[in-house]
């Protein structure tokens, strides 16, 4: 029943996304569904929603995420985003090529909705193809996301690796064929068949200059962050102060406060965190892999199946490897089972709903989510396929 429990809730939430309910309010009754289900009483889900949204963990969300948002309307406002845009044309002078290149730089760079600062930046090249609110969304999601599958930055590949006992080095190498494959993938499918527009001589070195200073309080956050191992939320800070401060007389302050603070923003993160608060408090998370293990079903389905439901609930990749591979550990018998886990962990929290750079590159280019589903089907199925076949012959 417990297991019936969760898929219920999570039914709820696909089910008013579809309907076009915005997705906060979709979550959130979610979470209210899967509270009361696992025997929550009203007492308790409203003090869980306390606990939840006052926590560190959530106040540093929304933090980065206003910083981020807070530096992205700076950009705007003083011409970043048109420098970046320039710089890319200088760098790549077939417009296209840009499209790709923009999130995939930012990939690199682990955090919470980074989908959100190459959104702004591609816009004004996907304008010159008149690119639809769902192709946009589609690009930059999908390039931000191919560096997770061996980048030794994310999270998700250190706690992996740790669990396993296999070093850094040996995990990413052996999994950055998949990087490859999905960047492969984009280019086919989502790049190639966009027509060669500038296509003149571009000048290196303009590009790279550029690229230099309009990036360069994302570069700070990735020197804080990254190098020198803050945590996120001082490198965010940093980077939005690195933005604003010397352009402070050009900008209009009160302008990105506001867009660093959209109310439906903020109550968008704090219903994403209070679902995965009640998914912790009640055990519900640990309710799947224990009933995967308990029917007796094959390896390899219990492998892809159980992985890609936490990542599909939680839209984290460090959650879904932190959540089954300690259970799964028993079934790792070779290099090959611990990939397949992997990726279908990985497929699941690309189709998640509460997958931030998902819902926000479409909250950003006004796109539907279920256009969005449906048009991110086919690269994924493909994604998964040649994945599973790269696993199966070459692992």
């Amino acid at each position: 029943m417990e297991l019936l429990y969760l898929i219920a809730s999570f039914a709820i939430v696909i089910a008013l996304i579809w309907l076009k309910i915005n997705i906060g309010v979709s979550i959130f009754v979610g979470s209210l569904v899967l509270a009361f289900l696992f025997g929550m009483s009203p007492g308790d889900a409203v003090a869980a929603l306390y606990h939840s949204a006052t926590s560190w963990e959530t106040i540093r969300l929304v933090l980065i995420i206003a910083f981020i948002m807070g530096m992205t309307s700076v950009f705007s406002q003083i011409g970043y985003l048109k420098d970046m845009e320039t710089a890319a044309s200088n760098l790549f002078p077939k417009a296209k090529y840009s499209l790709a290149m923009l999130p995939a730089l930012i990939g690199l760079m682990p955090m919470p909705a980074g989908a959100l600062v190459s959104a702004p930046m591609i816009e004004p090249v996907a304008g010159k193809f008149e690119m639809s609110p769902t192709d946009k969304t589609l690009v930059n999601y999908w390039f931000r996301h191919v560096w997770e599958h061996s980048w030794p930055m994310y999270q998700a590949i250190v706690i992996a690796s740790a669990l396993v006992g296999i070093s850094i080095r040996e995990m990413s190498t052996k999994m950055f064929p998949l990087t490859i494959l999905m960047a492969l993938i984009g280019y086919v499918l989502l790049i190639r068949p966009l027509p060669d527009a500038g296509s003149g001589e571009g000048d290196v070195k303009t590009g790279l200059r550029l690229l230099l200073k309009s990036t360069s309080p994302i570069l700070i956050i990735i020197l804080a962050s990254i190098v020198l191992g803050l945590d996120m939320v001082y490198g965010a800070f940093l980077g939005f102060i690195a933005a604003l401060i010397p352009n402070l007389r050009r900008v209009d302050v009160k302008k990105v406060l506001a867009y660093a603070l959209q109310p439906k923003i903020v109550f968008l993160l704090v219903a994403v965190m209070y679902f995965k608060y009640v998914l912790q408090v009640t055990g519900a998370v640990e309710t799947l892999p224990n009933a995967m293990i308990s029917m007796n079903l094959p390896v390899v389905l219990v492998l892809m199946v159980t992985p890609f439901i936490v990542g599909l609930m939680t839209g984290i990749s460090f959650a879904y490897v932190g959540m089954t591979f300690p259970l799964l550990l028993p079934f790792f018998t070779s290099f090959d089972m611990v990939a397949l886990a992997y990726l279908s962990g990985y497929m699941g929290m690309l189709f998640s709903p509460v997958h931030l750079c998902f819902v926000f590159s479409a909250e950003y280019y006004g796109a539907e989510l279920r256009r969005v589903y449906l048009r991110l089907l086919p690269p994924a199925l493909l994604l998964f396929a040649g994945g599973v076949a790269y696993i199966a012959l070459v692992l």
